[in-house]
């Protein structure tokens, strides 16, 4: 579901995480084409991959999200991307299942170098962020999926917000990621 460009920049942010303190953190797998990207990116580093969804959809939809009412994006299992990514020889990643940070952020360890959050809501950006930010190392990157999309409008609010926030240097490339860097 995700393009070919947002896929390489992916690839390239994760890359320059490289130099930064700390592991890598998407929360939103789906069936984990861009979370292969992500390992695939760092393999040959010390860094981990924690992906985490709650395979089950969407979860938090609310006043905020316009076309998402919950379990949307359903069709994905915990097998079926362990799986994948095994079968890319892949093994510098953690699975975390359940909704995140309430049930499984006690399995993220370390700090934050990146965070690509591809969660399509408001509510559920808003909590993940909420967990990252004393965890995101000093010029850690932020992604956020699905910014500026129809139907996609909690996320796009919510980046909104968030770029007022001296804290970020915000960059939008107009190919649906809202990107941040923590200053």
């Amino acid at each position: 579901m995700v393009d070919i460009y947002r896929c390489y920049e992916l690839w390239d942010l994760a890359k320059q995480a490289l130099n930064i303190e700390g592991n890598i953190l998407e929360v939103g797998v789906w069936r984990g084409g861009t979370g292969s990207i992500l390992a695939s990116a760092v393999k040959d580093s010390n860094k981990r991959i924690f992906l985490a969804d709650t395979f089950s959809g969407v979860v938090k939809a609310g006043p905020n999200d316009t076309n998402y009412k919950g379990g949307e994006h359903s069709d994905a299992s915990f097998e079926l991307v362990d799986n994948y990514l095994s079968s890319l020889n892949l093994s510098n990643y953690k699975l975390l299942q359940g909704i995140f940070p309430e049930d499984t952020s006690a399995e993220c360890e370390g700090n934050i170098a990146m965070l690509h959050c591809d969660v399509d809501v408001y509510s559920s950006a808003n909590d993940i962020l909420s967990w990252t930010l004393p965890k995101l190392s000093s010029g850690g990157i932020l992604v956020f999926d699905d910014y500026g999309f129809a139907g996609c409008e909690g996320v796009t609010n919510f980046c909104n917000e968030l770029k007022l926030d001296r804290q970020f240097t915000f960059l939008h490339n107009l190919n649906g990621h809202a990107i941040f860097s923590k200053r």
